[in-house]
């Protein structure tokens, strides 16, 4: 997990609080801890039970179905690559500023 920022108007996303009420999950949280499980670039490993032990450890939902949910809406992309899935948070770069010390991303593009 990383250091991210949250800029105030992230709490008044409409598109994000819509979709939370209309799927009683939590997107809006679970959406700014992926921000943290992301690399410099966006990217993680689509591994729903490892990301909701990390971002929501006492919550006792399906992580897969809030991941499912975010894809729907566009908030995230998911993709594969060798076999492997994975997914992406498209706006990334233009909420976040990276620390030069983060190192690359391993993760393959999504296509």
């Amino acid at each position: 997990m990383r250091i991210r920022t949250v800029k105030p108007e992230f709490f008044l996303h409409e598109g994000l609080q819509k979709l939370e009420k209309e799927t009683k999950l939590p997107v809006r949280l679970a959406y700014v801890g992926l921000w943290c499980a992301a690399d410099r670039e966006g990217r993680f490993k689509w591994e729903p039970r490892r990301l909701g032990v990390s971002i929501l450890p006492y919550d006792s939902i399906d992580f897969s179905r809030v991941l499912d949910a975010l894809v729907t809406r566009g908030f995230l992309v998911k993709y594969a690559s060798n076999g492997t899935i994975f997914g992406a948070i498209p706006s990334f770069g233009k909420h976040q500023v990276i620390n030069n010390k983060e190192r690359a991303s391993e993760l393959p593009e999504p296509s």
